[in-house]
């Protein structure tokens, strides 16, 4: 994926959007409901990692972790959509920015109130 910056940025939606429907589509467990994937970086050509965020009650932890276990159910289910030869192994990662964003949203609306 070297050289190629608009090919690269269409390959990383393509998997963000893929994963996203995997999410909402393949997984029956309820502490998945509201988990978002909020970006999708490339690591070299080994690493994929997959930034989340859960509006929820669970811990990030436990979300990260079980989303990791099933890391290879994704990677099947990527593969067999995508026609790439070799695709990096995905890693999920809580996305604590997400959580800093709404802050500052927040503090907007509370600057605009007289």
């Amino acid at each position: 994926m070297r050289g190629n910056p608009a090919g690269r940025k269409r390959f990383l939606a393509d998997i963000q959007r893929l994963l996203s429907t995997l999410l909402l589509r393949d997984v029956a467990d309820p502490r998945f409901n509201g988990v978002s994937i909020t970006r999708v970086e490339l690591s070299g050509r080994q690493l994929l990692h997959v930034w989340v965020y859960h509006n929820g009650e669970s811990e990030p932890e436990t979300c990260v972790d079980s989303l990791n276990r099933m890391a290879p159910h994704f990677e099947h289910q990527l593969r067999r959509a995508l026609p790439k030869r070799r695709l990096p192994k995905i890693q999920f990662q809580w996305d604590s920015a997400f959580e800093k964003s709404g802050d500052v949203l927040q503090m907007l609306r509370n600057l605009e109130r007289p």
